[in-house]
């Protein structure tokens, strides 16, 4: 009796969760295939099916081939990605390159720019100012040179007039004061840089004219005195002047050799230097037309990047997008076939096709 009712409960047990597990998967499927418009499409033809032919097999087929068809399509989109995501790379890498490269290259311009040619030009300018100055001075050296020649030549002639003109009065009778006064002012004026002794000895000379006493013998004999006097000085130093005349061209051509020598290696310095400051100028002007260029075409690889950037991120949704939507179709599908294989489907089916008896 006891034996009798334990199997009796055992096997009430045992029905009651096969009718719980049953349910569960009634619902399961029930909610499975109510949950899309897919899920109630398939259960309908799968009626028409159970209905013609008593079984799904034909929408099963149908499933399948519609998976593998998805995967196909899933693993073209992932190769045709894969090809795109290299291209993207290599152009990325291309105008990365493109980017890094113009952009030494201005940083290399620029310094260049900045350290070596506007310095130099610079320089140049100082070398031209100051050549200017040398020239200047050189100039003047010569004229000054060429003055001191021109001084000591009518020095030398005012010299040689005064003793002619003292030689003639010496053999004359008469002695016209106001052409002494005027010999000896214009010896004066040519000899204002020579000796004291000159300058004294015509001091003395016009100080005795200025008497115009000359009846008496010793005004006319200092007066010959001092003119023989200044004479023999004038011979003495015109003799010197004669015979130092060629050592002083000598010296005046060598000096005027040497200046003009000068001249024409400041001139050739300055005309290297005005060279080389216009080329400066030249590399300047391309070197920032250059720069110019190059951030222009800089700002256009950015820019080319930039826009290969956000277009691969486009594709990368859209593809992420259409791999997220076929890979749901496999998964319904995959979902769809394990739903198909249970008997809690067919109960669902069975049930659906008896209530539309």
């Amino acid at each position: 009796m006891i034996v009798a009712l334990f199997i009796s409960t055992a096997l009430a047990l045992q029905m009651n969760e096969q009718a719980t597990l049953t349910t569960e998967a009634q619902t399961a499927v029930r909610e499975f295939v109510q949950s899309s418009p897919m899920g109630k499409m398939m259960f309908e033809f799968a009626q028409l099916e159970m209905h013609a032919s008593g079984a799904v097999d034909i929408l099963i087929e149908v499933l399948k081939a519609f998976g593998r068809q998805q995967e196909d399509r899933l693993n073209e989109e992932n190769t045709i990605w894969q090809n795109r995501l290299g291209d993207h790379n290599a152009r990325r890498i291309q105008y990365e390159s493109l980017v890094t490269e113009g952009g030494l290259a201005i940083n290399r311009d620029r310094k260049k720019l900045t350290q070596e040619y506007e310095p130099r030009k610079e320089e140049l300018n100082e070398i031209l100012t100051t050549l200017k100055t040398n020239m200047g001075k050189n100039e003047v050296a010569k004229k000054n040179a060429e003055a001191l020649t021109n001084e000591i030549t009518e020095a030398i002639k005012a010299t040689d007039d005064t003793l002619e003109y003292i030689k003639r009065c010496s053999q004359g009778s008469f002695i016209e004061v106001d052409k002494i006064n005027d010999h000896l002012l214009f010896l004066q004026k040519k000899s204002s840089k020579s000796t004291d002794y000159v300058g004294s000895i015509i001091q003395a000379l016009m100080q005795i004219s200025e008497k115009q006493n000359f009846a008496d013998r010793e005004v006319q004999k200092q007066l010959v005195d001092l003119l023989q006097s200044l004479r023999g000085y004038f011979v003495e130093t015109l003799q010197a002047a004669y015979n130092d005349e060629d050592q002083q061209k000598l010296l005046h051509e060598n000096r005027m050799n040497q200046l003009e020598n000068e001249k024409q290696v400041f001139e050739k310095q300055y005309s290297d230097a005005y060279a080389e400051r216009e080329q400066r100028s030249l590399q300047i002007e391309d070197t920032n037309r250059l720069l110019d260029t190059r951030g222009k075409e800089l700002s256009g690889y950015q820019d080319r990047l930039t826009t290969e950037n956000n277009n691969f991120s486009q594709n990368q949704k859209i593809h992420d997008d259409l791999v997220a939507a076929i890979s749901g179709e496999i998964g319904f599908i995959e979902k769809s076939l394990d739903v198909l294989m249970t008997q809690a489907f067919s109960d669902e089916l069975q049930s659906a096709i008896n209530k539309a008896k």
